[in-house]
């Protein structure tokens, strides 16, 4: 597979994600509105977020670019013309959602120390 081929590939993976993302904010919204109380409430959310990751590897990803690679995400968005609806799910999903950015980060940085 070429260069080229690869990337073409990865933009399909990316809009499918983005397309996945949309359709099922509603159902998104809802498992991170749930791990966000039990935030809230003090609890231990790494198992809740590794679950969230097994069952929706993809959206789980675009959720860390997200918060922690937006400049990258703003120009796959604009490289794929995506629509302003999705860029507004999006938008409303880091307000809502801006208190688990670090736990985020947390949650990957240990999984990536987890894998040396």
């Amino acid at each position: 597979m070429t260069e080229e081929e690869k990337v073409k590939e990865a933009s399909k993976v990316f809009l499918k994600t983005l397309d996945s993302f949309y359709k099922e904010s509603d159902a998104i919204f809802k498992e991170c509105d749930a791990i966000l109380a039990n935030y809230k409430k003090g609890g231990n959310i790494t198992d809740d977020l590794s679950a969230f990751k097994a069952k929706q590897p993809g959206i789980f990803a675009l959720i860390d670019d997200i918060y922690h690679k937006e400049v990258d995400l703003e120009e796959k968005l604009d490289i794929a013309r995506t629509e302003e609806e999705i860029r507004d799910k999006i938008r409303e999903f880091k307000d809502r959602f801006a208190d688990l950015a670090d736990e985020i980060d947390l949650f990957i940085l240990a999984e990536l120390d987890f894998s040396r």
